[in-house]
């Protein structure tokens, strides 16, 4: 008689994400009651080899005793074979990431971060004429923290520019699947410093979205948003026209300062004089308003023509990665408070204003980073994001925004929440680097967890300005 013998099937462990929030769970319980011993065991054989359980325990004790227990978590992790948990400490709300890689049922690596020093909020409490912020949630004002205050936008600025593309979308006024030539678009690329188009460039070209020299117009929008590519942005400026963009943003009851062609306006502070360094710094120093927009629409219409001039201008924009330049820039730069945008924000989140063909159209384009996050896709009904910074080595006026708004897609205690975050006048070393380090992680769990977002709220409503502070 002839046996057959089965094959033996040998069980690989795959990672879901049920199962990481319970591995987190039982991270989150040994690292609040000091059981450091518990993580240690589930690390591979290989990386015990490498740190002895001592030097383990001490690290995680350096960080706790910083840092306090964790208190506040999200988990969205696009891939669960790298899990990520955003969490957030005791001691000065502090934000961090944990994060693993496994080795069958071990962790073949254990990440643990906290950014504690400062804190983002502790940052904003400490800085008071630096930052503003507002949270507007299920239409009620969560907090307005130097609200009504005029501060920096910097890309934040895009938002408006999307929703007058969508309107027009919407509307038939454009046809979103047009092809336009890369070579139009490119006519305000200044190369070397708008380092957010080359991106656009190299991602799309790969993605195959860039073909036989051109791309959708739908694509430069979404690469506007994405990437914070200038020069989509200003050649949707001459497309839908700042006339109609201003016209959208009185329609919006926005308070923001005036709008310019985006390189334009940067290109204007170029030394095209080639004159001394004094002269030169003393001449942009005096631009006002008025000037800087006449300047920049001149350098705007040069640059639709493409000649030789125009050439020569992009090639100099390099001369703009100036940290005293930048910060000049940054004074007549577009200007709102955080009151305006998050009330804004607020109302696209209700879907007032506009029709209902205007948010199928402009939901996917504010909200195209976080959608291609398949767990964030689940969380959120919609969500539409846009951050800006300005930031060079050396700079004594970085800028660091963000403005974005979310609907859940389950009840929950805060359905429909609306956030605006400006900070300016950051130091480079000192200010921004820490800050933007954190800023993803900070924000993230603003928008991921409700608890986290009421404490920070909580925190700063306890502060009481002083008769020095600008509000």
């Amino acid at each position: 008689m002839r046996m057959v013998i089965p094959p033996v099937a040998f069980c690989t462990f795959v990672p879901t994400d049920d199962s990481n929030i319970r591995h987190f769970h039982s991270i989150k319980s040994s690292f609040n009651t000091n059981k450091f011993e518990d993580i240690y065991d589930q690390l591979s054989g290989q990386v015990q080899n490498q740190l002895n359980y001592n030097e383990f325990k001490e690290t995680l004790q350096t960080i706790k005793k910083r840092t306090g227990p964790i208190q506040y978590w999200s988990y969205s992790t696009p891939n669960p074979a790298s899990p990520a948990v955003i969490v957030a400490f005791q001691n000065n709300l502090a934000p961090g990431l944990i994060t693993w890689e496994y080795d069958n049922t071990n962790l073949k690596s254990f990440i643990i971060k906290d950014y504690s020093q400062p804190s983002f909020l502790e940052f904003i409490m400490n800085n008071p004429n630096k930052t503003a912020m507002t949270i507007i949630a299920d239409d009620q004002p969560l907090l307005r923290y130097h609200g009504n205050r005029l501060q920096d936008l910097m890309s934040v600025f895009k938002i408006p520019i999307a929703i007058e593309f969508s309107r027009q979308v919407s509307q038939g006024l454009l046809d979103p699947e047009s092809w336009i030539s890369v070579e139009d678009i490119n006519k305000f690329y200044i190369e070397g410093f708008d380092l957010s188009h080359q991106l656009f460039l190299e991602n799309w070209g790969k993605m195959r979205k860039i073909q036989d020299g051109k791309v959708k117009l739908i694509e430069i929008a979404n690469g506007m948003i994405a990437l914070s590519s200038n020069a989509n942005t200003e050649f949707l400026q001459s497309l839908l026209t700042l006339k109609s963009i201003q016209k959208t943003i009185n329609k919006l009851k926005l308070k923001q300062t005036t709008s310019y062609y985006l390189n334009s306006f940067l290109l204007s502070y170029i030394n095209i004089k080639d004159v001394a360094r004094d002269q030169y710094i003393a001449e942009i120093k005096s631009y006002n308003e008025e000037s800087i927009k006449q300047k920049s629409n001149e350098i705007h219409n040069l640059l639709i023509q493409g000649g030789q001039q125009a050439q020569e201008l992009l090639k100099r924009g390099k001369e703009l990665l100036d940290g005293e330049v930048l910060g000049i820039q940054a004074q007549l730069f577009t200007k709102s408070t955080t009151n305006s945008y998050a009330n804004l924000l607020n109302k696209l989140n209700k879907e007032t204003i506009f029709d209902k063909q205007f948010y199928e159209v402009f939901y996917p384009l504010i909200g195209y980073v976080s959608l291609q996050n398949p767990a964030l896709a689940k969380i959120y009904k919609h969500v539409g994001v846009k951050g800006g910074s300005s930031a060079y080595y050396n700079q004594k006026q970085c800028v660091l925004s963000i403005a974005y708004f979310y609907e859940l897609s389950q009840k929950n205690h805060y359905n429909k929440v609306s956030l605006a975050l400006f900070t300016e006048d950051l130091d480079y070393e000192t200010e921004f680097v820490p800050l933007v380090t954190q800023f993803n992680c900070f924000t993230g769990l603003l928008g991921l967890n409700e608890d986290y977002l009421q404490a920070v709220a909580n925190k700063l409503q306890t502060i009481k300005p002083s008769r020095k502070q600008k509000t």
